[in-house]
């Protein structure tokens, strides 16, 4: 199946319980402009942790569903924007999923340069009546939120302020979208670079395009892109 890739963003993780990017409740009212950036990891790092601690309680009890699992059962190349591990949880082979903004699940230390760098982060092991001396040591911050790029560890993410490198398979996703025959844009809004620029390359190159939304972005309607305006559950059922 190597002439398909999809790409998946928050959407398709609603289902399952996850809190959207964007829409009503999103984590966008969060403002997370300011929050998810390495600036304020550096300058704040007791709120940025707490933050993405947050954001680990809110899906570590979240089991994937029925999109998650016919992706993985049927061996599908998935690019997923999403950081919520519930690709993995699917049992996705790893070597057929490319986590391109990151998982929660992961840490590594600030200044890591190779995806093998990555450790897990048991986050359940904060001990949240002393959250942020927890997370504080946990990570690896110093006295006062001291910043050390050799020892200190963060959250696994890409953050606002960042570029896409090849701790997040970067170079390896491009190669898969310009192989595939089929590209599928899944619960994903289209608003960040990543996916503005595979449909640059998948409509630029003469690639099949799929968009699977119910409420698609107007950024998607090409002449040539076929937009299924259903959940991703109903869609993987029948095309898969």
């Amino acid at each position: 199946m190597n002439n398909i890739v999809v790409i998946t963003g928050a959407g398709i993780s609603v289902e399952s319980g996850i809190q959207p990017f964007r829409g009503a409740n999103g984590i966008w009212e969060e403002n997370p402009m300011e929050m998810a950036t390495y600036h304020k990891y550096s300058t704040d790092p007791a709120h940025f942790l707490s933050w993405y601690y947050k954001r680990f309680v809110s899906c570590k009890d979240a089991l994937p569903n029925a999109t998650h699992e016919k992706l993985a059962s049927s061996n599908i190349r998935v690019i997923t924007q999403n950081i919520d591990n519930l690709h993995l949880k699917a049992n996705h082979s790893k070597d057929r999923l490319i986590e391109i903004h990151g998982n929660l699940n992961y840490k590594r230390r600030v200044n890591a340069a190779f995806i093998e760098d990555l450790e897990v982060a048991n986050w359940d092991k904060i001990d949240e009546t002393n959250l942020e001396a927890s997370l504080f040591d946990f990570f690896k911050i110093g006295k006062g939120g001291v910043i050390n790029e050799h020892k200190s560890y963060r959250p696994h993410v890409l953050l606002f302020d960042e570029f896409y490198t090849e701790l997040y398979q970067y170079e390896k996703a491009i190669a898969w979208l310009l192989e595939a025959e089929t590209i599928i844009f899944m619960g994903t809004s289209n608003s960040v670079g990543f996916t503005s620029g595979a449909l640059e390359i998948s409509v630029n190159n003469g690639k099949q395009v799929v968009v699977v939304d119910p409420n698609p972005s107007p950024s998607f309607r090409y002449p040539q892109v076929e937009i299924y305006e259903e959940l991703s559950t109903v869609f993987c059922e029948r095309f898969f």
